[in-house]
């Protein structure tokens, strides 16, 4: 919505929020991207509560590893998981922990929508 009156900026002082920075908004456009892929989505789960080896994420989804890989590198540049050297073995963590009440806050959207 344009306000295009001082009457109307007048209005709406107080009763909303000013939109957020163009810049925050991109940054946040890009984490919502990488969490709108239902793989992604299924590889953060596993992730829920530990680090993972890859190997472990791919036998968990089904998944090939180069896929988990790809997968991985894509939520790695978005910040959303981390990567730690074990020996001879990645693991992957959840970079965040603030990361799991984002996800149930999307489910609590589905509401009644939620396959059963």
């Amino acid at each position: 919505m344009t306000v295009t009156t001082e009457t109307e900026a007048q209005l709406l002082d107080g009763i909303c929020e000013p939109p957020m920075a163009t810049g925050e908004a991109a940054e946040l456009a890009e984490v919502f991207q990488a969490l709108g892929d239902p793989t992604r989505l299924r590889i953060l789960s596993v992730l829920d509560t530990a680090c993972v080896p890859v190997g472990a994420i791919a036998e968990a989804t089904g998944l090939r590893q180069p896929a988990v890989s790809h997968h991985l590198r894509v939520l790695r540049d978005r910040g959303l998981v981390r990567p730690e050297r074990r020996g001879a073995y990645v693991y992957y963590c959840a970079a965040s922990e603030a990361l799991r009440p984002a996800i149930d806050a999307a489910r609590g959207l589905l509401g009644d929508r939620r396959p059963r």
